[in-house]
């Protein structure tokens, strides 16, 4: 076996030299007098609803529904454009339409002054006139684009540019069109996301005159609050089209039947010492239990909750640090290699919570505890999340983690039906972009029959990975306050791998980004291309291996290292990486790679929710000095001409998890290209504007296969040698020691 290997590589850091094309209609686009003549009587019936339902806003909201998956830079530029700023800049809520998988476009949603309304329809009678009498009523590629072809543009109230981009705006949009509410679950309660507009959400709620004693109401941040039904009934009946978003206020917990057992299970367990600490976020804890002294319990709530409380109900999150202090030996076929972990333990409920609730005492938790590095959640909500938009806690978890050196461990969540006819997308918090979410297999490696599935956002791979969390005849052991209880369910695969994260963080010494993606990389292996895309709604990237051995370790054929580096360029490079070569002067390699990173989101911006998108490219440098990248990724490329939905589907683009691979199957030496080496690029592009607004830290694993099965690792850590890259062997044993001697108390006398 060899080690996992750290390579510093110094990177550099590269601008945008891109010249900007000028904008053309699409090759197939047409835009004809009559769409024109739609899209005006479109904007008079926006027109209309607005006098009909007099608005509270001082501007209009109005949907743009585009004809396909839209990307930044080809959104509209004229159409409903304000004075002084970009249309972009009135951007409110993107989702995407109600189609097919895969079949989606964007709906954007802007808020636009009534004048510039009126503008558009001139501009747009213009551009319509235009087409009539230069280009015979309809515009296309050829009559349009064509430099060749002399069009006049004169004797027209507006300029040739602004024409041009009037009419290629026209060519992406379908139809204008007032917000509306989609169909919502039957609850008592909900979470309501206003649209942003100049006022605040005390005065929306004061313009309606709601009586606060009649529908109670909890107001988070600056466009949130929950409320009851009665009161969600005004908000839809008065302001449809300031609802932005509409999702579940409660969190929970599905308790199996416990039945009490006579005598308790008791295992042997030593005392802690300085074992790395996992902190867990669920229902309340059990003293009792025999592995008490491993966990310090905070029964998190306040005196007004201990009285509404259950507080004799203490068995799932006894359960859940149960598996993360001493799971291996409740399950010896489970035994990672990870040892013991002490656990600081939040009991913030007993079996249910409100949304808001949870999510400030998750803020306050965090804040209060920054030596945690690994949080374990096993709660979650029985809905399904939306498609347009992130919940609202889910949310929350990837501000923090954006913003501080932690990562959630997330249960995927369970579908508790009794009957079920179809498969349930993952419930909240489940859809964290940033959290490590974890769906349950069987002992057998297929998925647990409970299992619910991803993407969210219609695009985005969650879950990430699978373990094994038992199902209804196939259980794996925890303790509670009954004793040993068989279990299952997503509650109980998650803290196997906050058990797995925590010992790279805390004890093999490698950054959260590294860890993350060394936990997708080991889940993926070679066989991700060649079947793992058959399960990936239900088990994300694969499931984990058992042994952290082989997350650390490979196989004597193999070369696997990490990199770790900050992005603060349009591309962060380094072409000098001296992957060996064999006699032949050949590469006698496959690779695989995997980056994670943890971008800013936002969750106004609905299904475009990411603020940041890290590309990679990684593979051979060829003669013209530019990368071969072992995935194809054009997408960059000066003359690329792959749309955004290409993008998307095959290069993860606004993912922040990528995970690029050649598929092992009769692979030979490939060429070199004389001196050149191999390189990576990391390509950043930003949401919300043209300037990168702070560094983003970046950690990628690197995987090459010996086709001949040789093993070159000697060779590889010469040459980055000799090179001046620092190269760092990850052993478990020198981390032991490394660790320990790190926790020793130093006196002094």
């Amino acid at each position: 076996m060899n080690p996992l290997l750290q390579v510093k590589l110094r990177f550099t850091g590269e601008k945008n030299t891109q010249k900007i094309v000028s904008r053309n209609l699409r090759a197939h686009a047409e835009v004809t007098t009559e769409d024109i003549d739609s899209l005006i009587e479109n904007l008079y019936t926006v027109l209309r609803y607005y006098k009909d339902h007099p608005r509270i806003t001082k501007n209009m909201m109005i949907d743009v529904r585009y004809n396909d998956i839209i990307a930044k830079s080809n959104r509209v530029r004229e159409l409903l454009r304000p004075d002084g700023g970009t249309t972009n800049d009135r951007v409110v809520g993107v989702r995407f339409s109600d189609a097919p998988e895969g079949k989606e476009n964007h709906i954007i949603t802007y808020y636009v002054a009534e004048d510039i309304v009126y503008r558009t329809i001139e501009e747009l009678q213009t551009a319509r006139d235009f087409l009539r009498q230069r280009l015979g009523g309809k515009a296309t590629a050829d009559n349009f684009n064509d430099n060749k072809n002399e069009i006049d543009y004169t004797g027209y109230n507006i300029g040739k540019l602004k024409l041009r981009d009037l009419i290629i705006d026209c060519s992406v949009v379908e139809k204008f069109d007032i917000p509306r509410v989609t169909a919502i679950s039957d609850r008592d309660t909900f979470l309501v996301t206003f649209y942003k507009s100049e006022l605040s959400l005390s005065s929306v709620l004061e313009v309606l005159q709601i009586d606060r004693g009649r529908f109670p109401y909890t107001i988070y941040g600056a466009n949130t609050i929950s409320v009851t039904k009665g009161l969600f009934d005004i908000i839809k009946d008065k302001i449809p089209y300031m609802i932005s978003m509409i999702s579940t206020d409660i969190a929970s917990i599905k308790l199996d039947d416990l039945k009490p057992k006579n005598v308790r299970d008791e295992y042997d367990i030593p005392s802690p010492h300085s074992e790395p600490v996992i902190g867990v976020i669920d229902t309340f804890f059990d003293e009792s239990v025999y592995f008490t002294e491993w966990v310090e319990n905070y029964d998190y709530i306040d005196d007004i909750e201990k009285k509404s409380e259950d507080l004799s109900q203490r068995n799932h999150g006894t359960e859940v640090t149960s598996i993360i202090v001493d799971g291996p030996q409740m399950n010896t076929w489970l035994d990672d290699g990870c040892g013991r972990f002490r656990v600081r333990h939040f009991g913030v409920c007993s079996n249910k919570i409100s949304t808001i609730r949870l999510v400030n005492k998750i803020k306050d938790i965090v804040n209060d505890n920054s030596d945690i590095h690994v949080w374990n959640l096993s709660l979650g909500t029985e809905d399904e999340v939306s498609k347009n938009f992130a919940s609202f806690d889910a949310s929350v978890l990837d501000e923090i983690q954006a913003s501080k050196n932690v990562i959630f461990v997330v249960a995927g969540t369970n579908d508790n039906r009794a009957e079920r006819d179809d498969i349930l997308r993952v419930g909240s918090p489940a859809d964290s972009l940033n959290s490590l979410v974890v769906n349950s297999v069987r002992r057998d490696g297929r998925p647990a029959s409970y299992s619910r599935k991803g993407n969210i956002l219609s695009f985005y791979n969650k879950p990430d990975v699978a373990y094994y969390g038992g199902d209804y005849d196939d259980r794996i052991v925890a303790y509670s306050s009954y004793g040993t209880e068989k279990v299952y369910g997503t509650s109980f695969a998650a803290p196997w791998i906050s058990r797995k994260m925590c010992y790279l963080i805390d004890v093999m010494g490698v950054p959260r980004e590294v860890a993350k993606a060394l936990i997708i990389d080991a889940a993926a292996t070679w066989d991700y291309k060649l079947g793992g895309y058959i399960h990936k709604p239900l088990m994300g990237y694969g499931i984990v291996p058992v042994d952290i051995k082989k997350i650390v370790e490979t196989r004597s054929d193999e070369i696997r290292f990490v990199v770790y580096g900050e992005s603060n360029s349009y591309r962060t490079t380094n072409y000098a990486i001296p992957v060996p070569k064999d006699d032949d002067d050949k590469y006698p390699f496959v690779a695989r790679a995997a980056l994670c990173y943890f971008p800013k989101c936002s969750r106004e911006q609905g299904v475009d929710y990411t603020d940041r998108e890290l590309s990679l490219k990684f593979g051979r440098i060829n003669g013209k000095g530019e990368i071969n990248d072992i995935n194809d990724n054009i997408q960059d490329d000066t003359k690329s001409r792959i749309d955004e939905r290409q993008s998307r589907k095959e290069f993860r683009k606004w993912d922040n998890t990528k995970f690029i691979s050649r598929v092992v199957k009769n692979n030979k030496p490939i060429k070199s290209y004389g001196d050149r080496l191999w390189g990576i690029a990391i390509i950043s592009k930003e949401r919300l504007g043209t300037r990168m607004r702070a560094p983003l830290n970046f950690g990628v694993v690197i995987t090459l296969k010996e086709v001949n099965g040789v093993n070159r690792i000697d060779d590889f850590i010469r040459a980055c040698t000799l090179r001046g890259w620092i190269v760092n062997r990850i052993e478990i044993q020198n981390k032991l020691d490394i660790y320990a001697a790190s926790q020793q108390e130093v006196k002094f006398e």
